[in-house]
């Protein structure tokens, strides 16, 4: 009886051991919605949106010349296929979509994997540019459209897509397609704009990357929005401040610097930075008090370099006698 009873507690165990196992290897399938969101408008249509029939394989270009041209740039499909046509792939890849834009003074933002996000760019009046997969898995077809409105009594999404001016469809057939393309989605912005569903950190790392190629004036531009929406984020400030800086306006950029260590004192780079500016503006003895500021023992490069750097240029300037521009320094920032 007592071998029955432990043969049976062997076996039991074996098959709690089995069902552990088991369940740790099943993963819970990822929620795809099947409605709009509640709370969604009752009907938004961008009808005003342009389309491109695209060409073979083309979908790239002419999504992104819709959303381009629907902020007001001078572009179209086959402008755009040198910048993000792959011939060897038949087709785009979104980092190509997302930098081609700064080649026609537009931002490229990538929204948030939900329809919240998509939604609130639609009634805000701007277009989504969607990556779709109508194959499986093992054997994708990916597909680029815009999404240009939706109907919450009917459950649908509008598009422009492919060959087709309109194309409404369910909102779960869109879900499906847009969940098997990785929920990738992005919209184009015309500097000063910025998105309604944005993330601070993700738009400003989005207008850093546009500050490469972009001119000062929309450089600014990119991060005076942000500064007007958070000004709090002491990055817009920084970014501001360069824009300024390489416009060849010292005054303005040592002043956005200064906000930006008012807003964030531990802003090494932002102090740097303003001293340089100050420097440039003719004020070599306040932008020294600026660097003595900084304990650079505790910086690593490259950031620890332009503060030796900032630093012998001060030094020389003063070594020179450089004579400050008293109106120049009349407008130094104070309380630093």
């Amino acid at each position: 009886m007592k071998k029955r009873a432990a043969s049976i507690a062997a076996r039991f165990a074996f098959l709690l051991a089995s069902t552990t196992i088991l369940s740790a290897c099943v993963t819970r399938a990822p929620f795809i919605p099947t409605h709009l969101p509640a709370g969604a408008q009752v009907r938004v249509e961008l009808e005003a949106t342009p389309f491109f029939p695209q060409k073979k394989y083309q979908c790239g270009p002419a999504a992104l010349a819709t959303v381009l041209t629907a902020s007001s740039a001078d572009a179209s499909p086959d402008a755009l296929v040198p910048l993000v046509y792959l011939p060897a792939r038949h087709g785009s890849l979104q980092v190509e979509m997302q930098a081609a834009p700064r080649k026609f003074g537009r931002l490229s933002y990538q929204l948030s994997r939900n329809m919240e996000s998509i939604l609130a760019e639609l009634d805000a009046g701007r277009p989504v540019l969607v990556l779709h997969n109508y194959g499986l898995p093992i054997w994708p077809r990916w597909h680029y459209a815009v999404v240009i409105g939706y109907d919450a009594a009917k459950d649908t999404v509008i598009m422009r897509s492919g060959v087709k001016r309109r194309r409404e469809w369910r909102t779960r057939t869109f879900m499906v397609a847009w969940h098997n393309g990785g929920r990738w989605a992005m919209v184009v912005l015309r500097p000063g704009e910025t998105p309604a569903s944005a993330n601070p950190t993700l738009y400003l790392e989005a207008a850093a990357d546009f500050e490469r190629t972009a001119t000062p004036r929309d450089s600014a531009k990119a991060f005076g929005a942000a500064i007007e929406r958070w000004p709090a984020e002491p990055v817009g400030w920084i970014g501001r401040g360069t824009a300024e800086y390489r416009a060849g306006n010292f005054a303005g950029a040592a002043n956005d610097y200064a906000s930006a260590i008012r807003a964030d004192a531990s802003q090494v780079g932002a102090r740097n930075n303003l001293a340089q500016a100050l420097l440039d503006m003719g004020c070599p003895r306040t932008a020294r008090e600026q660097l003595q500021r900084i304990d650079v023992s505790t910086l690593k490069s490259p950031l620890r370099d332009a503060v030796l750097d900032t630093r012998k240029s001060v030094d020389a300037a003063a070594a020179a006698r450089a004579a400050p521009d008293p109106t120049a320094c009349e407008s130094v920032p104070n309380g630093l």
